[in-house]
């Protein structure tokens, strides 16, 4: 409920809008989770930004193409990650729901942002600190190996959610603190 995943579409959105030369790689574990998930939420932040009679969509496909820039977001699932292999000129890509992956296929990922490019090249990884035994934490979190910037958000940041919505949230710390650390605090949870 912080709002990481519509952040990061609007993002996108904004780039593909306003930028030149873009070639946008969405990604989750599973290729037909994301559809109901990123692309669906692409769709919708299109119609809230006033941008979708300016794209065309290929819904088989799962990829949208801004027709003013010639932009485009390619969608992808990791079943198969040698798939990825055959993208290129991709010049950033979003994760979603990143703790589904492993650490190797977040380098097959990253291998894939190659090339002179008129922008900068971004990867942003959106994803609820689940376990703090997870890769993404050693990784990004725990030492500087990477260059990184590290937006936490919760709920609290959120000011289009509802009151029920809430109050569900903070009933978790009577019923699993666990659930309260992640999902309320945003902490790594145990």
């Amino acid at each position: 409920g912080s709002g990481k995943s519509v952040f990061a579409a609007q993002k996108l959105v904004f780039r593909l809008t306003t930028e030149n030369k873009h070639r946008f790689l969405v990604v989750r574990k599973v290729a037909n989770t994301i559809r109901s998930s990123a692309f669906q939420l692409l769709l919708d932040t299109l119609e809230d930004m006033g941008a979708r009679s300016e794209c065309t969509v290929n819904k088989s496909e799962m990829r949208i193409t801004h027709t003013p820039t010639g932009n485009e977001i390619l969608m992808a699932g990791l079943d198969d990650v040698e798939k990825l292999k055959s993208i290129s000129g991709v010049t950033s890509i979003w994760i979603e729901e990143a703790t589904e992956l492993t650490a190797d296929d977040f380098d097959q990922i990253d291998l894939r942002l190659r090339g002179e490019t008129e922008n900068y090249k971004q990867i942003v990884l959106s994803f609820n600190p689940i376990d703090e035994r997870h890769w993404l934490k050693g990784r990004f979190f725990d030492n500087e190996l990477e260059d990184a910037t590290i937006l936490k958000t919760t709920y609290r940041d959120n000011e289009f959610l509802d009151e029920d919505y809430k109050r569900t949230l903070e009933l978790k710390a009577k019923v699993n603190p666990n659930y309260y650390r992640i999902y309320v605090l945003g902490e790594w949870g145990r």
